[in-house]
């Protein structure tokens, strides 16, 4: 789920040039690319968080019984 959230973050960032073409205004186009990068690298993380976990449980890294 949280590579669906990385693609929202990167949907936001280019979705004034697609939806609105060029009449976009730049303090909405700058406030979409902060938002969007944000959202993108915390769904990115969040991702590799998941993974990692998922991995670390597959090999029984955890303490033996």
């Amino acid at each position: 789920m949280a590579w669906a959230a990385s693609v929202i973050g990167i949907w936001t960032c280019v979705a004034p040039w697609v939806v609105a073409g060029d009449v976009a205004h730049a303090r909405s186009i700058t406030s979409n690319i902060i938002t969007g990068a944000i959202a993108t690298l915390l769904a990115l993380a969040a991702a590799f968080a998941a993974r990692d976990r998922t991995d670390n449980s597959r090999r029984g890294t955890g303490p033996a019984a």
